[in-house]
């Protein structure tokens, strides 16, 4: 049964991924508007193009589609409640499975930006500090690394590039990374932008701020460790120890007592 379910996903994977793409563009513009919001919430604007969401899209399809054979199998061999609740598992967890992945995917690249804007905004103060323009330093930074802070920096510069306004497209930055320090590092040039206060020292105050946030953020995982620890200690150190120091006397207790 399990060797007939494998066959018929890698059968079903093996034909999504023949498809032509421009019907794969035509499958993620045909999507519902809230099928699209659903899959937009979890893909991310970064990664929600329209291959992208048919891409998720289809490997829900293929999922449930591949469980629900499975689980047919096993019914049919063998009907009963337990069964039937299972199988209803199996299909729900085959089409829910692809949008965690997506969302953990996507949760991983904003708190990567997140820790790394806060060593990046030492790099932009020494550029800016030099004499050069806030995107000049944010080109220099985007070449030298390959990473999605980088992107996120290209991507202003693109939009910069072909006319859109700084603060537009740093709006835009804003929205598809939705983190508390990019939402603050926009927030500044915004306003840095509006007022004519010197760049340098917003940057190095947003960094300041960006170190603060990051070493307090360290803290708080370190004290929740303590709490962590209460159910290992209790269930798996305590009862171990017992039985190494208390056991021996048990024992010789027993051995003690007359026949």
């Amino acid at each position: 049964m399990m060797v007939a379910s494998l066959m018929f996903a890698s059968a079903a994977a093996l034909l999504v991924h023949r498809l032509p793409s421009s019907w794969r563009v035509r499958t993620g513009r045909s999507l519902s508007r809230h099928r699209r919001d659903t899959l937009l919430e979890a893909v991310g604007l970064v990664r929600g193009t329209d291959d992208g969401l048919a891409s998720v899209a289809k490997a829900q399809v293929v999922g449930s589609l591949s469980m629900a054979v499975f689980a047919l199998l096993v019914v049919m061999s063998q009907p009963s409640a337990p069964n039937l609740l299972a199988s209803g598992f199996l299909v729900a967890a085959g089409w829910q499975v692809p949008l965690m992945l997506a969302r953990s995917k996507e949760k991983k690249r904003r708190l990567g930006v997140e820790l790394e804007l806060s060593d990046a905004l030492g790099e932009l103060v020494m550029g800016v500090e030099a004499g050069l323009t806030l995107e000049a330093v944010m080109g220099q930074y985007a070449n030298r690394h390959r990473t999605a802070l980088a992107d996120e920096f290209t991507f202003v510069l693109d939009r910069v590039g072909v006319g859109v306004p700084r603060t537009t497209a740093l709006d835009q930055m804003r929205e598809r990374t939705p983190t508390p320090g990019v939402s603050m590092f926009v927030s500044a040039v915004q306003q840095n932008q509006k007022l004519g206060t010197p760049l340098a020292g917003v940057l190095r105050q947003q960094g300041e701020t960006a170190r603060r946030r990051r070493r307090q953020a360290v803290e708080e995982h370190a004290a929740k460790l303590s709490l962590k620890m209460i159910f290992p200690t209790v269930f798996c150190v305590l009862p171990t120890l017992l039985v190494v120091i208390v056991g021996p006397a048990i024992v010789r207790l027993v051995e003690s007592l007359p026949g």
